[in-house]
């Protein structure tokens, strides 16, 4: 036959029915499938890490928020319902027409103190419920190891650290005025009270002590010389060994005397083996007192009530056994 009657393969043409695969299209299926295998190879590795930072950030996540929600509660519980007696406590009053404080300071584990101008007196105290259900508190203080001041009160706390906490006491006991008796006819009510109580034929007078962080003592100062020599702090143990003292004459002019179990601060002037110091007062004033002193080698010889006391220097100043300063 001649050659042109040969026909041209078509290589569009089925084979047993069926279309020739696409040689193209098989290579980009198979390059597809290949990119496709590898990544969902990559993507559990990520999703797994992913979830372990999770895990690892959930914990302190919830330990920060549980910190801060117990640091906003205890910051205003300590603000707004703060209902303890720790701290110190001033109360201004008017005696012999004279402005006066007192300040009573409180301490968790049972312990007190009295302030009354520059001296402070250590005491204890306690608190409970009276029969009439209210809050009752008592307070003992001691003057050369002897009781000096017991008194008993009713107490309630107001106010918060913003608008000023405030303790008021129901003086029972008469420690600032004594309780007038109704059956007298004579009794007649204090001005310096802003309110009372009348209970058991008697009527009590109500003061309000506004919370102070600290009480500073009105110092006089004394117009007179320094003795160099003097200035320091003294130490002096006592022959009981019950209680020691210190005698600090600061460069200032000021002092600090721990005497047993009270605590002397004010003004002083020394100048040849005498040496003046005043008392302050709680209306601020002060009474003068004197004392004469000596040096015997390193040692401090002062002459109380024509008693000498022998003391030496001392870096700490001894203020009963908590470190009041």
């Amino acid at each position: 036959m001649p050659e042109d009657n040969i026909p041209e393969p078509n290589t569009n043409e089925t084979i047993s029915g069926e279309e020739l695969p696409d040689a193209g299209k098989t290579a980009s299926s198979s390059t597809d499938e290949q990119n496709s295998s590898k990544n969902t190879s990559v993507q559990p590795a990520d999703t797994t890490a992913a979830k372990e930072r999770i895990y690892i950030q959930t914990p302190v996540i919830i330990a920060s928020v549980i910190l801060l929600a117990a640091i906003l509660f205890f910051t205003c519980w300590s603000i707004f319902f703060n209902k303890s007696l720790k701290g110190s406590w001033t109360l201004n009053f008017t005696a012999s027409d004279k402005d006066c404080a007192v300040t009573m300071s409180f301490e968790n584990d049972g312990t007190c103190y009295l302030q009354s101008g520059g001296t402070i007196y250590k005491g204890s105290y306690t608190t409970n419920s009276a029969d009439n259900g209210r809050s009752k508190l008592s307070a003992s203080y001691t003057s050369f190891g002897q009781p000096f001041i017991n008194s008993n009160f009713y107490y309630d706390l107001s106010g918060n650290s913003i608008t000023g906490r405030r303790l008021h006491l129901t003086d029972l006991s008469g420690m600032v005025f004594r309780p007038d008796d109704l059956s007298d006819d004579e009794s007649t009510s204090k001005k310096d009270a802003a309110d009372h109580i009348e209970e058991n034929g008697k009527r009590y007078y109500i003061y309000t002590l506004n919370y102070s962080d600290s009480y500073e003592t009105k110092y006089t100062p004394l117009d007179g010389a320094t003795d160099e020599k003097l200035i320091g702090i003294w130490f002096e143990r006592s022959s009981d060994s019950n209680y020691d003292n210190t005698f600090a004459f600061n460069a200032d002019g000021t002092y600090q005397i721990t005497y047993r179990d009270i605590i002397y601060k004010g003004c002083y002037a020394a100048k040849d083996g005498t040496c003046v110091f005043n008392l302050v007062q709680a209306d601020g004033s002060a009474i003068n007192n004197s004392l004469d002193y000596s040096f015997d080698g390193d040692e401090l010889v002062i002459t109380i009530n024509d008693v000498p006391a022998r003391l030496v220097r001392t870096k700490n100043i001894y203020a009963f056994d908590n470190g009041i300063k």
